[in-house]
């Protein structure tokens, strides 16, 4: 069951149980596919999460969907175009109202 968490708080437990993974074999590549939706997402906002009181739920959606994405697609060219449709919408529908529009770019601290 799908509980009320925060995108800083997702951790493997949480996002196995997401993707139905009942298997230790991939735990180091959804641990990385984790900390790589969170910047990934950070880097599209344009904005580091502390800035947001309190954390949409919308970002913990974009990130799950992400993790999912690239964990049934591990090679880019086997999206299909109407996965990559319904990922664009997660960030156009879920994130651009929170999005930093201004020239300024962003990096994430690594």
């Amino acid at each position: 069951m799908l509980s009320n968490i925060k995108i800083t708080e997702l951790d493997l437990d949480f996002v196995k149980n997401y993707l139905k993974v009942d298997h230790d074999a991939d735990d180091a590549l959804i641990s990385m596919m984790i900390i790589s939706a969170q910047n990934y997402i950070q880097t599209y906002l344009n904005k580091k999460f502390d800035e947001f009181d309190p954390l949409p739920a919308e970002f913990t959606i974009a990130a799950l969907s992400l993790i999912s994405q690239w964990y049934e697609h591990r090679e880019i060219q086997t999206a299909s175009i109407s996965s990559k449709s319904e990922l664009s919408y997660v960030f156009s529908g879920l994130l651009d109202v929170y999005r930093n529009w201004n020239d300024e770019s962003y990096e994430v601290d690594a």
